[in-house]
């Protein structure tokens, strides 16, 4: 008796004790980041914990948590970008009271069944992604164009079309630019008149996500960065339904139009979507109303369609064709008479195999360039008419399998490519027809092999956020004897030896921590590697660099790599805005640069060039930078967005050839040199303002460019004045069915040109861009 009155007088304790013990609640109210309105339906999750609940009709929301300790709260909605937040409970388990929280819409439909992306956002390296929502509201001849408002991010242009992105200096096959998580395009222009964001229709796009420096190790070798271009997709209907898009747009002084139509439908088992795009300019005008031979028709067709097999399995497959006619490129020795591209991927993806393994994503692709230039509107063309033709052939696979184990996030896979490309130059003689043709090989059945293994690990604890990742390649390249002829028969340049193999180690990491809820610091390095491409090793006498002179292939190059550090901060405040600053630093070993080849070894095959240079390795440079942004509702309506953006590259020591009379007469070595084309300090600022419920949002853009003064001596590179211009643009949304964008870019007419935009053909002058430009484009949807 005595035993059961002590047990029962310690039950009693116990039930008080854990009565006491009353876990914390946490509550608060979610909100349309746009119309301030309650979003019912949300559902709000402790991240790891198995804890969640769904906010009710006002936005409201409460859920308790019973333990002390930092957590992160994610909120989720199929109309809405998700939220991440940190939350702290104190010791004695006090309530949380998080007021209100605001969710971005997405673009997607709401009647729509939502396939979330499964790329990860919580990993703390830096991770830009612009939507169809920027892409509607701005003006922008194609992707490249368009991507040019993003900070640290530049363009080269050599005509109206085919802008050449940049980022942080690093530029062509320094950058993995690529569609869909995977699918790979091969140019076929030598001078990358047609460079993979040009293959892509803008209007096609459903975001693009930047990842600045060699961090994001999943999609393939990463040097410099990825550019990854996701269209819009087929996606399920809830019950069987049709929908129609189609847009108009007009663009005065280049007197252009653009139009599109898509049709997407389905339902639950089966959907699709068939899209057609026509893009049509002329010439444009500069700011001191000189015309610019910049014209060019592009248009294309893709068919997308998926099916659900089962609840958790999807196969979906895309098809596009596009075609691109008389595209004009004065920065160019030749045009670009045809372009003709298929693209073709297959991607199966299986969820929710078991508690660990979560994901399966296969992926296998083509694509099909064939392209066809000449020089009919040079001046030189009247003696000698020179017409290029070059198939390339790009086609692989990605596999990934996405795991979770405790709070760890693991990503393995694999993927290959097998790049093809073979190209001819064909010379006629016009004063002297009774000659033969002369044929010249630009790439002699030229191959290179890629496969690689790719880990990436990411994981939270307490205040931090880890992620880790590992690639290993395997790159092997083969060509056919790379051999030029004169006309008599004569071999001009000659080599065999041309096989190389390598095999490459990237490895990256980043941990961000939370001080509190509204400052992070985030820490990431990494080593990118990537191997020459197929100009630097197998080109045959071409001006394909920046500076006068016919470039030649090295076949026995080593791999670049890139050994990186970013560190950032973020800060958010209510009432003072959100501030962000990232800086980092390159150290880039066996950077792939050019030398003199002495005209006793081999003489140029292009007129009016100085010389032949031949692609080769530097020991290492550096390049350095930062960027900043800045971002404020001063009001409920009234928005202020800043961002600013300088980045700088040096070269240790290099040569400069002094030329006189179009040739090489003695050189000089140069210490600290700065990289060719590395554009200067930039800031815009916007203001958008909200009208009727956001259904009027007009917005101003002041964007101050200085003067580019550290330019390469070496690549006898100008310096550029700087500039400061205004663009403003507006969306109306009528209603759900109609809305119209439209504005007004370089407002003042203001005559400039970009650091990065090359010299006009057969001159000293840059390429200047468009003046006023007047901009509508209509979008219907029903």
């Amino acid at each position: 008796m005595k035993k059961f009155v002590i047990f029962l007088l310690l039950l009693i304790s116990i039930v008080f004790v854990c009565k006491g013990q009353k876990p914390a609640m946490v509550k608060g109210f979610v909100l349309d980041g746009s119309t301030k309105l309650p979003i019912p339906d949300v559902e709000v999750i402790i991240e790891h914990q198995g804890i969640g609940t769904i906010s009710e009709s006002n936005g409201k929301f409460k859920l308790k948590i019973k333990t002390q300790g930092k957590y992160f709260l994610v909120l989720s909605h199929v109309a809405y970008k998700n939220k991440r937040l940190r939350i702290t409970i104190s010791d004695n388990l006090s309530d949380k009271d998080l007021k209100n929280i605001y969710l971005i819409p997405k673009i997607e439909n709401l009647n729509e069944v939502i396939v979330k992306d499964k790329i990860s956002k919580e990993i703390p390296y830096l991770a830009i992604t612009l939507g169809k929502k920027e892409i509607e509201e701005t003006q922008a001849s194609g992707i490249g164009d368009f991507l040019r408002k993003v900070p640290n991010v530049a363009g080269i242009r050599k005509g109206g079309s085919g802008i050449d992105p940049v980022v942080r200096g690093f530029k062509f096959s320094q950058l993995n630019v690529l569609a869909n998580n995977g699918l790979k395009i091969e140019g076929g222009c030598p001078n990358r008149m047609d460079p993979t964001s040009s293959h892509i229709n803008l209007h096609d796009i459903n975001k693009i996500e930047i990842i600045k420096g060699p961090f994001a190790l999943r999609y393939g070798p990463s040097f410099g960065g990825v550019i990854n271009m996701k269209t819009i997709q087929a996606q399920p209907f809830k019950t069987f339904c049709l929908k129609l898009n189609a847009m108009k747009g007009f663009e005065s002084n280049y007197n252009g139009t653009s139009e599109r139509i898509a049709i997407k439908g389905g339902n639950k088992k089966f959907y699709f979507l068939v899209s057609g795009n026509r893009k049509k300019y002329g010439n444009y005008s500069d700011g001191n109303g000189k015309e610019v031979k910049s014209e060019f028709e592009k248009y294309d067709y893709s068919i997308n369609v998926g099916t659900k097999i089962t609840k958790n399995q999807e196969l979906k497959l895309y098809l596009n064709n596009s075609f691109g006619r008389n595209i004009l490129f004065p920065a160019l020795p030749m045009d670009e008479r045809s372009d003709d591209t298929r693209l073709l991927s297959a991607n199966y993806f299986i969820s929710g195999l078991s508690k660990t393994i979560k994901t399966i994503n296969l992926k296998i692709y083509n694509s099909d360039v064939k392209h066809i230039m000449d020089n009919k509107n040079r001046p030189f063309s009247d003696t000698v008419v020179a017409i290029s033709s070059i198939h390339a052939i790009k086609s692989g696979y990605r596999a990934e399998m996405e795991m979770e184990i405790g709070k760890m996030k693991l990503f393995v896979g694999t993927d290959f490519e097998n790049t093809l490309k073979d190209g001819d130059r064909k010379k006629y003689l016009i004063k002297q027809p009774r000659l033969p043709v002369k044929t010249e090989k630009l790439w002699n059945d030229a191959k290179i092999n890629n496969f690689g293994f790719f880990s990436e690990i990411s994981t939270t604890h307490n205040d931090f956020e880890y992620v880790a990742a590992l690639r290993i390649d395997y790159n092997k390249a083969s060509s056919n004897d790379l051999i030029l002829k004169a006309m008599s028969g004569k071999v001009i340049y000659y080599d065999p030896d041309v096989d190389s193999d390598f095999i490459n180690f990237s490895l990256s990491g980043g941990v961000k921590k939370h001080f509190s809820e509204k400052f992070s610091l985030m820490l990431s390095a990494g080593r990118g590697v990537r191997s020459p491409d197929m100009v630097e090793r197998f080109i045959i006498l071409l001006p394909v660099g920046y500076d006068n002179f016919d470039y030649l292939g090295n076949p026995k190059l080593k791999p670049e790599k890139n050994y990186e550090i970013d560190l950032s901060l973020k800060f958010e405040n209510q009432n003072l805005g959100i501030f962000e600053f990232n800086g980092f630093y390159s150290y880039v070993k066996d950077f792939i640069s050019s030398k003199l080849i002495p005209p006793s070894e081999i003489k140029p095959q292009t007129k009016d060039v100085a010389g032949v240079k031949q692609f080769f390795n530097l020991d290492y440079v550096n390049l350095f930078g930062f960027e900043f942004a800045y971002k404020n509702h001063l009001s409920n309506r009234l928005e202020l967005d800043l961002r600013a953006a300088v980045t700088q590259g040096i070269n240790p020591e290099t040569t400069k050839y002094i030329i006189e009379n179009k040739q090489v007469v003695a050189n000089e070595k140069i210490k600290n040199d700065p990289l060719p084309e590395i554009p200067p300090f930039e800031a815009s600022v916007d203001f958008l303002y909200k009208f009727f419920n956001s259904t009027l949002i007009p917005n101003l853009n002041f964007r101050f460019v200085a003067a580019q003064n550290n330019v390469s001596e070496s690549f006898y590179e100008s310096k550029t004045p700087g500039f400061a211009l205004m663009n403003f643009g507006f969306l109306y949304n009528y209603n759900i069915n109609f809305t119209i964008s439209g504005g007004v870019k370089n407002v003042f007419n203001k005559a400039y040109y970009e650091h990065l935009n090359r010299r006009i053909i057969g001159s000293d002058k840059k390429l200047f861009e468009p003046g006023r430009v007047f901009y509508i484009n209509l979008i219907f949807e029903i």
